[in-house]
């Protein structure tokens, strides 16, 4: 009895530390299982947080627009113009490298920084302004775009780039119909009309003979920068252009130049001295004719006058003619002003000559291929 009891006592020892082993190794595995179990939570939870963290940085301002703040901060303008939504408009007489150098002046203002606008900026879209010191000069829009990659973080993309530089310069142009006008090395084109003023008050002289250019006038609109306006005549012959602050007009005069015009003033010297001659009574009509028109009315009112102002004298020389003014209307009219220097000696009296000085103002005509004295003004 005793060994029988001492035996069920042992076969229950070894049950119990049996199910004591299968719990213990239960347990090893449920506390397996829970470290697997946190340890793929934490992974995945510290996958979110990371994910979150990339969300974030990939919205902050300085990521968003990083690329496009670089392209502004290096002055790159041709990658603005190409990135420009809207392209600006140029005028026939810029060209983009002239809108490039207007732009780069906006943006070298100052330092470039980037502003976010509240109002406009929602969870899909970020809107910047781009500040060059403290002038605003563009606006940039960002749309937000799916990466596809398994953490599905946000890519924003520029939408929308504008760029605010405007023409803002207007120009005005006053010229002789018969001069050729070039803003910044390219011609007036026939588009931009110069509208005709009324023919011009020495044309009097030349009725008759011939039609003088008349002044026109034109606008030209929608400059970034500051224009250079040159003009020449038909010849080629540079004129001058004289930019009138007053009412912001770029003028040209009838052209002081022209091919030929060494002869023209040389011709013009001789009539005005055989003029002086005349009047002081040292040269005969006849003479004087030969420089005249046909028929010239001026010459019959000389031939006709009493020429009363100078006493006799023995002598005339003329020592100067020098030429105070030209002006080249067309290949057949010009006008020349020459002052005459002639000295006379008297019949009585000292014999030290007595000095004239002649302010002639002479208009010319070309008839039969040579000048002619039109008109003269007195």
């Amino acid at each position: 009895m005793i060994m029988n009891a001492a035996k069920k006592k042992d076969n229950k020892s070894r049950t119990t530390g049996i199910e004591f082993n299968y719990f213990r190794i239960f347990m090893l595995l449920w506390i397996l299982i829970l470290l697997l179990g946190v340890s793929d939570f934490l992974r995945h939870f510290y996958s979110f947080l990371e994910d979150q963290e990339a969300r974030y940085r990939a919205s902050l301002p300085e990521n968003v627009t990083e690329e496009l703040a670089d392209i502004f901060r290096e002055h790159d303008m041709d990658a603005i113009c190409e990135l420009e939504t809207d392209k600006h408009v140029i005028n026939a007489y810029e060209s983009a490298d002239d809108l490039k150098a207007y732009m780069l002046t906006l943006i070298e203002t100052g330092r470039i920084s980037f502003t976010a606008s509240d109002e406009e900026t929602t969870d899909e879209c970020q809107v910047y302004y781009i500040d060059s010191g403290d002038l605003r000069i563009a606006r940039a829009e960002y749309k937000k775009q799916l990466s596809g990659n398994s953490r599905d973080i946000p890519v924003w993309d520029l939408v929308s780039l504008d760029y605010y530089a405007e023409p803002g310069i207007d120009i005005s142009l006053s010229a002789p119909e018969n001069v050729k006008l070039f803003v910044n090395g390219r011609e007036l084109t026939s588009s931009t009309v110069r509208v005709l003023r009324d023919p011009p008050s020495v044309q009097k002289f030349y009725d008759g003979f011939t039609v003088l250019p008349v002044m026109t006038d034109a606008d030209v609109k929608g400059f970034y920068l500051t224009p250079e306006v040159t003009a020449e005549t038909e010849d080629g012959t540079p004129v001058p252009v004289v930019f009138d602050e007053a009412d912001g007009t770029y003028r040209v005069d009838y052209p002081a130049d022209c091919e030929g015009r060494e002869e023209m003033e040389e011709y013009a010297c001789e009539a005005v001295s055989a003029y002086a001659n005349f009047i002081s009574g040292d040269l005969a009509e006849g003479t004087l004719r030969k420089y005249f028109t046909k028929d010239n009315i001026y010459l019959y009112y000389m031939q006709h006058a009493e020429l009363k102002w100078f006493t006799r004298h023995l002598k005339s020389e003329i020592h100067s003619a020098e030429v105070q003014n030209f002006i080249a209307y067309n290949e057949d009219a010009f006008y020349c002003e020459v002052l005459v220097e002639q000295h006379l000696t008297m019949a009585w009296g000292s014999r030290e000559p007595e000095v004239v000085m002649t302010d002639g103002k002479f208009y010319f005509v070309k008839q039969d291929g040579e000048w002619k004295v039109a008109a003269i003004e007195f």
